[in-house]
Parts: C-alpha cells; sequence; structure tokens
C-alpha cells in the first residue's frame, strides 16, 4: 500500500509537468426541443469549440435551482428519453479539462428550456428513491434503467436528484428495474443493484405498468468493501538489452472492461481522476497507476487487487508498446493482478531514421472527435513493415512519426462508447481490414481522418463465446461488431489470449455479428436472441485465413453492400448520403420523416457494383429526425439522421 501511495504522488508531479494550461469553454447557445411521438423526448443541442475537453450536462425537473448531472458527452447534442409528459424541463452545459493537475469546470451556458408534449399511448409511471442501506442517507446522479421484460430492451432511463428521487413513464408492459450507482474511479462507493435487492437480472422483481398506474421501486444500495491492492512491476530494456530509465509505465482497465463499463451502465468509463497524458505514450483513459522506471529500468505500481489491465510503456524516441510485445493493444496480454506481479518486462523498439508521418482525426458523422488508439497495419498483412501505434490527443488527434516507407490500412480504437472504424474516406465504421481503404507512405500523409459509429447499448442480454481459426487456433484481438437490421452498432468485444469474447447489452430479437481480423477472412453471423434471454452463450466463430494472392492493394477485393452514415450530420439544409453496392442491382434509397412517411426517393434505378454517393437537400422540410433506407441486392439498412436550422 505504501509504494502505491508513492507511485501516485509521482504521477501528480508528472500530471502538473505535461498537463499545459487548458482553460475549458462555456458551452453557448444550448437548446432544448421537446418531441413527442412514439415516446416523449427532450433533444438539446449546444455550441463548443473542439479540443481537448469534453461536455457535463446538467438538468432540473423542478426549476432553474436544482440541476443534476445526468451525463458526459463528447458530442454536441443528446435526446433526453428519461421525460414525462406534459412537464418542462431546464438544462444547462458545462465543459471539463485538465487545467495543470486539476480537473476544471467551466462555468455553465445559458439554461434551456422545453416542455413535453403529450402522447395517446398507453402509460404508467415508476418512481421512487434510491439511498445507502447503511445510513438511509439519499444517494444522487444514480441512472435508474428500465428494462422492457419482452425484449430486454431499455430506451428509458432516470438520474437521481439531490434527494435520490427518480420518477419515469413508461408505456403497459413488464419491466425489470436496475440501479447503476455513480462511476468514480477504482473507489466506487456502491454495488449497481436491481430491484428489489438482487445483484443478478433473473432474480429480479418484474414490475407491470398498466395505463395510468403508479409503481414504487425504491433502492438501498450497499456499500463497497475497501479495496486491497497488488503491486505490478517489471524492467524496460531496449533492444539491445539495455535498460531504458525515464520511461513511462501505465497500468490501464482493458478494453473488454471499458465496454462492459459503457454498455452496462450507460456512462463514459475512464474520465476524471483515470485520465492522464504520459510523456511517451500520450493522452489515456482507464489509468489505473504508472511509474517511471529509474535508472536499472526498473517500475513498479500498486493497482486494485483481482482486476484485470493491460500495460503499456513509452519513452520519447521509442515506438510505444504493449505487454506482451504488441504494437496492438487489442492483442495486448491481459494480466489478472490478482497477487502481486512480477516479470512485465518490455523491449522498447528505438524510432528509425525515417521522416515520414501519418496524420488525422478520429471522429464520428456528426464531427464529434473521439479520443482513440491508433494503429497503423501494413498491408498485405504480415509484411516487411511493422505494425505501429499512436495514441490520439484528448480531441482525437493523432499523428504516426518516423514511420517506414510502405502501404498500410488505419484503425482507430476508441477507448469506449464507440465501434473500432478503419479508414475509409468519407465512410463512418468501416470494420472490416479488406474493404478499408490503403494508404501508401513515401512522405508525410496528412488528412487521413477515421469514421467511428456510436454504441447504442439498449439491451440485457450478454452474448459470448470462442474466436478461433479455421485450424482450432484461439484468436487475440478478433473484433467483434453487432448490428441491429437498421444497420445500428448495438455492442462489440474484443477476444482474449484464449479466444473468448463477450458482448453486454444486446437487445433481444435478431443481429448480426461481424467479426474481423488479419490476415483472415470476414466472418457475418446472424443470430436471433430470443425474448427472456440474459446469457447466451457458445457463439462461436471460426475465421479462415486469407491466402496471400487474396489481398489487394488496388481495391480489387470482394465487395460487401453497406450503407454509411451521413455526412455532415446534423446538417442544414444538405448532406451527403455513401453506400457500396456489392453486385449490379435494383437500388432503392428514400427518406422517411419520424412518423414513417416518405418524404423523398433519392434513388430508384439499377445500379452497378461500386461506392456510390448522393447530396440530399432538405431546404423545404422542418427540422427534426429523418430515416434514409437503402434495399439492394437482399441488402436492407437505415440510418437515422438530424436535420437542424
Amino acid at each position: 500500500m505504501t509504494k502505491y501511495i508513492q507511485t501516485f504522488t509521482l504521477s501528480l508531479i508528472i500530471i502538473a509537468s505535461v498537463h499545459a494550461q487548458v482553460i475549458p469553454p462555456i458551452p453557448t447557445n444550448v437548446t432544448a426541443l421537446g418531441l413527442s411521438g412514439e415516446h416523449p423526448r427532450v433533444l438539446v443541442t449546444w455550441q463548443a469549440p473542439l479540443g481537448p475537453w469534453y461536455c457535463n450536462l446538467y438538468r432540473s425537473a423542478i426549476d432553474t435551482l436544482h440541476f443534476t448531472r445526468i451525463g458526459q458527452f463528447l458530442g454536441r447534442s443528446f435526446e433526453d428519453h428519461g421525460v414525462m409528459s406534459g412537464r418542462t424541463y431546464y438544462y444547462f452545459v458545462k465543459s471539463v479539462a485538465w487545467n495543470d493537475s486539476v480537473l476544471v469546470e467551466s462555468g455553465r451556458s445559458n439554461i434551456a428550456s422545453a416542455t413535453v408534449g403529450s402522447t395517446p399511448r398507453a402509460r404508467g409511471t415508476i418512481r421512487g428513491a434510491v439511498i445507502d442501506d447503511s445510513t438511509g442517507a439519499p444517494i444522487r446522479s444514480v441512472r435508474v434503467r428500465f428494462y422492457r421484460q419482452s425484449n430486454n430492451w431499455s430506451g428509458v432511463y432516470d438520474i437521481t436528484d439531490s434527494l435520490g428521487r427518480y420518477e419515469a413513464e413508461m408505456d403497459t408492459g413488464r419491466y425489470l428495474i436496475r440501479a447503476d450507482p455513480p462511476f468514480e474511479h477504482f473507489l466506487s462507493y456502491y454495488l449497481a443493484e436491481w430491484f428489489d435487492n438482487v445483484l443478478e437480472p433473473s432474480a429480479a422483481t418484474t414490475v407491470v405498468v398498466g395505463n395510468g398506474t403508479t409503481f414504487t421501486a425504491n433502492f438501498g444500495l450497499r456499500r463497497i468493501v475497501r479495496q486491497r491492492y497488488s503491486l505490478m512491476s517489471g524492467v524496460v530494456r531496449n533492444e539491445q538489452g539495455q535498460p531504458v530509465s525515464g520511461a513511462t509505465v501505465a497500468v490501464m482497465r482493458s478494453i473488454q472492461e471499458m465496454s462492459y463499463i459503457a454498455a452496462t451502465t450507460g456512462t463514459i468509463p475512464g474520465l476524471g481522476i483515470e485520465e492522464r497524458v504520459l510523456p511517451g505514450i500520450g493522452y489515456a483513459r482507464g489509468v489505473m497507476a504508472y511509474d517511471v522506471t529509474d535508472p536499472q529500468g526498473r517500475f513498479s505500481a500498486g493497482v486494485p487487487a483481482n482486476g484485470s489491465y493491460i500495460v503499456a510503456a513509452g519513452k520519447t524516441g521509442f515506438y510505444p508498446e504493449y505487454f506482451n510485445n504488441t504494437a496492438d493493444p487489442t492483442q495486448a496480454t491481459i494480466i489478472a493482478a490478482a497477487n502481486d506481479t512480477n516479470g512485465v518486462n518490455f523491449s522498447l523498439r528505438a524510432f528509425s531514421t525515417s521522416p515520414n508521418s501519418v496524420r488525422g482525426v478520429v471522429r464520428d458523422s456528426t464531427g464529434t472527435q473521439v479520443p482513440s488508439r491508433v494503429i497503423l497495419f501494413p498491408r498485405p498483412p504480415g509484411g516487411g513493415t511493422p505494425t505501429q501505434v499512436v495514441h490520439s490527443d484528448a480531441g482525437g488527434v493523432y499523428a504516426l512519426s518516423n514511420v517506414q516507407a510502405g502501404t498500410y490500412s488505419v484503425l482507430a480504437v476508441p477507448y469506449s462508447n464507440f465501434t473500432v472504424g478503419f479508414y475509409k474516406e468519407g465512410q463512418y465504421g468501416i470494420s472490416q481490414w479488406q474493404i478499408a481503404d490503403s494508404i501508401v507512405v513515401g512522405s508525410s500523409v496528412v488528412g487521413v481522418n477515421v469514421g467511428v459509429v456510436p454504441i447504442q447499448s439498449i439491451g440485457l442480454t450478454r452474448v459470448s463465446g470462442i474466436s478461433v481459426s479455421s485450424s482450432g487456433e484461439p484468436l487475440v484481438g478478433g473484433r467483434i461488431v453487432v448490428k441491429n437490421s437498421l444497420g445500428e452498432v448495438l455492442g462489440n468485444g474484443i477476444s482474449t489470449a484464449g479466444g473468448g469474447y463477450s458482448v453486454n447489452a444486446l437487445p433481444t430479437g435478431q443481429v448480426t455479428f461481424i467479426v474481423d481480423r488479419e490476415p483472415y477472412n470476414s466472418e457475418l453471423l446472424v443470430i436471433n436472441i430470443p425474448p427472456g434471454t440474459y446469457n447466451l452463450n457458445n457463439i462461436n466463430i471460426v475465421l479462415t485465413r486469407t491466402g496471400a494472392t487474396a489481398v489487394s492493394e488496388t481495391g480489387g477485393l470482394p465487395r460487401a453492400f453497406t450503407l454509411a452514415q451521413n455526412y455532415p450530420n446534423p446538417f442544414n439544409p444538405t448532406t451527403k448520403l455513401s453506400f457500396v453496392i456489392g453486385h449490379s442491382s435494383l437500388v432503392s434509397l428514400k427518406v422517411f420523416d419520424v412518423l414513417g412517411r416518405e418524404v423523398a426517393t433519392l434513388v430508384d434505378e439499377e445500379q452497378k457494383a461500386g461506392e456510390k454517393s448522393v447530396v440530399f437537400d432538405a431546404r423545404d422540410l422542418s427540422s427534426g429526425i429523418y430515416y434514409y433506407r437503402l434495399n439492394a441486392g437482399g441488402f436492407s439498412g437505415a440510418k437515422k439522421m438530424l436535420l437542424l436550422r
């Protein structure tokens, strides 16, 4: 324990030296628009310049004095579904950034309000309070989520106020309810709980909502027992076996754990005191502890025991590396720190003399910049050039330096809440390396902007299995992306050293698993999750290896039907819709409003295979949410876009 305190003290010293004077700006032009329809909600939008900060959104359902933070966001808009018909809600926004060693919130924005319209649907109310079960004190900022039992789907939640109270309007039906306490680093104070006083959904009490009825569901959350710590230690050397002093070694939550927290709590994990800008590594989230090597290259760091971690090392003049000897964080060895762990050693590769670099930004279709690990893969996979990794800054901007000449693919691995994405010009959420664009590096390459897609974790089912090659070898770093019939991303997962994977918070019904890892062929699995299923096991995946002749650097790979997110989004009044036609087909691309009424036909003709795009002009339409649907060659997909005047 003493050693951990020493390490953390050193960490604060380092933070003071690497965090610049960043003053988070005050967000402006906050607007709130009450939306009726199938589910009442409020659309909140705001403006803030791009930079190394995120935004906290606050809401009050009483007046302009009693606000509670309801979320942390990288973007500049949010649909609040935790509202009730006929009520008025108030909102303001603050931005948050590190200023030297202190996490600083800006002043608050203007206050915006919206009144939610009524709905003709049959609805009832669930309300209650959340308290500390040992002291009876109210717990604020608890996220209470409601899962419709027929399909394990959650589209509504509420956040407890300063008195621990919550209230939500629900369609009639049967529900399970979960209370998720605020997530505060590894010293979280309470355990999440299902109603009534159980830890698993299979044992939860079903709540029946009738038309006009009110049900009270109270929670008493249990405090978490104080953590004990394990010491993690090792040596950092160079390729010649000499110790490297002054190298930074960071122990971080695994990608799998970050994805699990995001999916099951609906929050963005790894923020606050788990954010770091580390010399030789860069910006990182989910950092549990770190140290700087001594003259013998030794380090040690204390971390909460019984956790699972990945570890990275870096120093100026060397390429960053993950344990065990990989530049790919998805293939980093996960260390289960049940006890003190020795032998976490590194062999850092010195920078080459190449002046080449690759630069860009990771963002989604709305322009939200997403901090990520960015990996440069050689094409063809396993070629002569090495894989290289860099951490973007807090604003998603990255720069890979000292890159050897060659042909590469670029993959972004966000920390959470967004799925992995390969670079493909003008497209978002490309998870298959075979259809990614290649870049040829012979000098400095700029504008390699990687498009990623947010994950909509709205369900309750955990799907797990094993990912192996056709020869039976477990595949570490297999990337699993799960989509629904509309093409929306519902979850993702990364397979571990034993090939095991899990994807959490999926709804019931039919979903498609897209599994990818170079140098293997991608695999698509259509899976039906039965209603009332909380765990679906043994969904095993076999990937066949791609032969060297199957990889083309000239775009001659087999095509798949895909529908990209429009850009820009939100838009006013025009936006570009892009899609890929796998083979000659009758193509239909239409736009619909939220009531399902067709408002435009953009394409209705036979088209040849290839990448296509069309500009949609909405100057005659009112602000709001619209959907566009592509039907071609047996493929059907739809996506949502926002017209905001």
